[in-house]
């Protein structure tokens, strides 16, 4: 057994460096090359948590848009869906490393700031947050969605989706915020990191994604946001559409545009 020092840190690039340099060395003779200590277990560590998460990713991405895609009926949807999450998730992420790899506001926050995040972190806040914030944009595009069926109009529909579940998403969002709070007065950094970034992901999610980009990204889009290969625009759910093609009459609901109210 050799004994290796570095006479950086035990996180430090230059050790890691090391410590790969070491792994890659071919000593010969059929001899193998073991790596052992605190900066290779850190190595190794990450490795095990980072090697399958971007797999885990697509998976979740790849099954979240299928679900949208027979839910609400349009490719554009569930891809504007997932990439709204994603912002929310980035901002956290973002705020972790400015907030405990950069120690701003550690004083304020009660601890000494590490120049890292702790790996797992990430990793937890995706699976936490992506569900959280899926679940804002469904019932949000739902609102909307109905909207359209009933008017017919999508900058109505949109109006008329944000104002009749934007009170309900805040209100959940704020829970969500408080609860989370707490999780910051906490002395582990993990805990403390989990719960600041979710409280943080969330308000960025309720107010600037769900009250801003998503409705202005739909504006834009306009019929667009509805469109489905080989079905065109759809205006009706599909049993509504059937059942009025076969009365040869329609709702009063359908073609009556409900006020928006002030």
């Amino acid at each position: 057994m050799i004994l290796v020092i570095s006479k950086y840190g035990m996180l430090d690039q230059r050790s890691q460096a090391l410590v790969q340099t070491i792994r890659n060395t071919t000593p010969g003779n059929g001899i193998t090359t073991l790596v052992d200590g605190s900066t290779a277990g850190d190595m190794d560590y990450v490795t095990s948590l980072y090697t399958d998460f971007p797999i885990a990713v697509v998976i979740v991405a790849i099954t979240t848009y299928i679900v949208l895609l027979f839910l609400f009926r349009s490719l554009i949807l569930p891809l504007k869906a997932i990439l709204m999450n994603t912002l929310s998730i980035l901002a956290s992420y973002g705020a972790l490393v400015v907030i405990f790899q950069n120690g701003f506001l550690h004083q304020l926050l009660g601890f000494t700031p590490l120049g890292f995040v702790e790996a797992s972190g990430p990793i937890l806040l995706f699976c936490s947050l992506f569900g959280l914030s899926m679940d804002y944009e469904v019932f949000l595009l739902s609102r909307i969605q109905e909207s359209f069926w009933q008017t017919g109009d999508n900058t109505r529909a949109v109006a008329l989706g944000l104002q009749r579940s934007g009170g309900i998403i805040t209100s959940a969002a704020v829970i969500v915020i408080v609860v989370s709070s707490c999780f910051a007065t906490a002395d582990m950094i993990l805990v403390k990191a989990l719960g600041l970034g979710m409280a943080l992901a969330v308000a960025i999610d309720a107010t600037l994604v769900r009250g801003l980009l998503v409705p202005a990204t739909m504006r834009l889009l306009g019929d667009l946001n509805w469109w489905l290969p080989f079905a065109g625009v759809q205006r009706r759910p599909p049993a509504l559409a059937e059942y009025l093609d076969a009365s040869g009459q329609e709702s009063g609901a359908i073609h009556n545009k409900p006020e928006v109210e002030s």
